[in-house]
């Protein structure tokens, strides 16, 4: 939780505080206690998550009482406060929790604590104790006694000194806040925060174990380690124990388990310690009774749902235990997913949509991530998936996930003007990121409104460092490769080595008839993608140099060496189509293809059109247009390949036969064609047949082994082999 988010909801717990603070006082147990930030004054906000930390960590010494992180339990706060709901009763609801504590820390050098207990039966109580901050540990003792009595706990002699062991380890006050921080899980605290409180109190227990907790995060397993048995050392608590045993869980160590167990041994009821025990190596029978006091001990530990979850024997137990998990954790994007993917692998896709419907009317589950899962819905909901998706944007106009997330569902339902609306809205409203300019003024000029593109692309050009490499972008989808040369030459000629600059420099080269050296330097930026320590970057330029590389090693072998000849028009709408086939968007190319056969109907243009239409499932289109491309072009292999399959997929298998072998006189180590032949023997019960070409193909490319594989080995078993 964000710093200004502990704000807001520090003035929400504070009305509350005013609230509660007359109320009665009743007799009550509690065993699940869950405490909230603190509301502090600005000089010492530190306090505001490292003071009820300290008492999470010692109240969790007590046998049978377990108290989460209070992280977590701020963070439902915060969404339950924005969505204007009830903090106190969805905190308890979701957390099952006996009692929820809050408290306000006034004064500079002498502190006034104000605790109040909201149980669960409704029955709220209140207290306050006074210290100096020369003491926290007195002034720590005197507050968890006191909560201690309004929880009506009465922990036996050894738990309570445990427990003012472990509230007698204060940090120095500079490290208060990185610690609390920490403690609660808020994200981003830093490993040198960290270090430089650890310089300072080398010998705090909760330091060095916190210190340990984000090494951890910060992936240095072995200095987490490290730390983790020092804190051990320097004070051997429950807390403690648990922290080792999951660093060592995630470094695979045997001896996890143990930690966990030392844990236990101080708390029972811990329910950290009790889900690590059951990942720990146990058998899936005691694994399964672990798990069960976990989620009994701390509903909202999301690790513990799904372990259980895997440890089901069956689909329908699965999702019982996930629609359990969902109840307690709407807002978990890893719950929610698995329960959705568990609906779909039961065939219930209907189910899934509602399940997720479910989550987001739940005010805890409100949120961005659970609403992006509307992209895990498969293609027959598209339209119930869009909807789910426009609602989270509606609700979170913010969010630039959920805007690509509609313009993304737009494009898979074939909607590409609606894609550009939507794109168009967001940019128009300002807020939208450099990149979404650039990707909309890229859609306009592969409309052909190059001009409002550019215009577009001034707006943010001031802010962008690869203004040239944007303008080459729109240039090339605008059918203009000259341009796209001009504007990237004076970088690239003077060495710049970024590889998606010389990618387009690349594809701009073989637009304009320069194929060798367009296809050298593609290569080159293949090579330098699949080095091991290429950039994000790099990798993105190599995997759209390698669609290049395929389109010009396509249009080579349909169309033979010599370029083909197309009016201006044809042209512009030709590269359009090429531009974005590269880009992978097929409806855009198939439009500019259609187009450009409006002005010249050449061969090579029905062939793409061909290709285009039979990625988006449209094969009886495809064969129409390849039938057009042959009459033109002759038999060629690639051709049809591509046909033959297209027949293949509408049915008609003895056509595909005949056009396959076609494909293989042609070239007879075109290694799709002998795979696509044997599919068509295969469609035909000819197994003998179907094996022998499925030999050919795989020596041929082994790799097409991962295409078609279970297909190949039924064919083999069935032909007897």
């Amino acid at each position: 939780m964000q710093p200004h988010l502990r704000r807001t909801l520090a003035s929400t717990l504070a009305g509350l505080l005013l609230t509660l603070a007359g109320a009665a006082s009743a007799q009550a147990t509690a065993q699940r206690i869950v405490l909230l930030p603190f509301d502090t004054e600005a000089s010492i906000d530190a306090f505001a998550l490292a003071f009820p930390s300290a008492l999470q960590r010692a109240v969790n010494e007590i046998d049978g009482v377990y108290v989460p992180g209070v992280g977590d339990a701020a963070v439902v706060a915060q969404r339950v406060a924005d969505a204007g709901g009830d903090v106190l009763s969805e905190v308890r609801r979701v957390f099952d929790a006996d009692a929820v504590v809050l408290g306000r820390i006034r004064g500079s050098d002498a502190l006034t604590i104000e605790l109040v207990v909201a149980t669960q039966a409704g029955d709220d109580r209140n207290a306050t104790v006074s210290g100096r901050l020369g003491d926290l540990a007195a002034l720590w003792r005197a507050a968890a006694d006191g909560l201690l009595d309004l929880l009506d706990i009465s922990p036996s002699l050894g738990d309570l000194a445990d427990l003012r062991r472990v509230l007698a380890d204060v940090p120095s006050l500079p490290s208060l806040g990185p610690v609390g921080s920490s403690s609660a899980r808020v994200p981003g605290v830093r490993l040198d925060q960290l270090e430089a409180a650890a310089a300072l109190d080398p010998d705090s227990a909760w330091v060095v174990g916190e210190l340990a907790r984000v090494a951890a995060i910060a992936g240095d397993g072995e200095r987490a380690l490290r730390e983790a048995e020092r804190a051990v050392e320097l004070g051997g608590h429950a807390e403690a124990y648990a922290l080792l045993g999951m660093v060592r869980l995630a470094r695979n160590d045997p001896a996890a388990g143990e930690a966990f167990e030392a844990a236990l041994s101080a708390n029972p009821a811990h329910g950290v310690a009790l889900a690590g025990l059951a990942r720990s190596g146990v058998g899936p029978e005691r694994a399964a009774e672990l798990l069960e006091a976990a989620i009994a001990a701390a509903p909202r530990q999301v690790d513990a749902h799904l372990a259980l979850a895997e440890l089901q024997t069956s689909p329908a137990r699965v999702i019982q235990v996930l629609r359990r998990a969902s109840a307690w954790l709407p807002d978990s994007a890893s719950v929610q997913l698995a329960l959705v993917d568990a609906a779909l692998d039961a065939g219930d896709a209907r189910g899934a949509i509602e399940l997720l419907r479910s989550a987001v009317s739940d005010p805890v589950g409100r949120r961005p991530a659970i609403y992006l899962l509307a992209a895990r819905l498969p293609t027959q909901l598209a339209r119930e998936a869009l909807a789910f998706a426009r609602e989270g944007r509606d609700v979170f106009p913010d969010d630039p996930d959920l805007r690509r997330l509609e313009i993304d569902l737009l494009r898979a339902t074939g909607d590409a003007a609606g894609a550009t609306a939507a794109l168009a809205a967001w940019v128009e409203t300002g807020s939208a990121p450099l990149r979404e300019v650039a990707a909309f003024a890229e859609a306009l000029a592969s409309q052909g409104r190059f001009d409002e593109a550019q215009e577009w692309l001034a707006t943010v050009a001031d802010a962008d460092d690869d203004a040239d490499l944007r303008s080459a972008r729109i240039e090339l989808a605008a059918g203009r490769a000259r341009a796209a040369l001009t504007t990237l030459e004076p970088r690239v000629a003077a060495g710049d080595a970024d590889a998606l600059r010389r990618t387009l420099y690349a594809i701009a080269l073989g637009r304009i008839g320069r194929t060798d050296e367009g296809t050298a330097m593609l290569e080159d930026v293949v090579r330098s993608a699949g080095e091991p320590d290429a950039d994000a970057r790099t990798r993105e330029a190599g995997a759209l140099a390698e669609r290049a590389l395929a389109v010009l090693a396509d249009q080579r072998q349909v169309s033979g060496a010599d370029a083909v000849a197309l009016s201006p028009d044809a042209s512009t709408a030709f590269e359009q189509g090429l531009f974005a086939l590269e880009n992978g968007d097929m409806v855009t190319a198939r439009d500019a293809f259609v187009r450009a056969r409006g002005f010249d109907d050449a061969g090579l243009l029905a062939f793409y059109e061909g290709y285009a239409r039979q990625v988006l499932g449209d094969p009886r289109g495809a064969i129409d247009a390849y039938e057009a491309a042959r009459d033109e072009l002759g038999d060629n292999d690639v051709l049809l390949n591509n046909l033959g399959y297209a027949q293949l997929q509408v049915g008609r298998l003895d056509l595909a036969l005949d056009t396959l072998r076609l494909a293989l006189e042609a070239n007879p180590d075109n290694a799709r064609a002998h795979l696509n032949l044997g599919l068509a023997f295969y469609g035909l019960s000819r197994f003998g047949d179907a094996a022998d070409a499925f030999d050919d193909a795989l020596a041929l490319d082994p790799s097409l082994a991962g295409v078609a594989g279970s297909v190949i080995d039924d064919a083999r078993r069935r032909a007897g082999r």
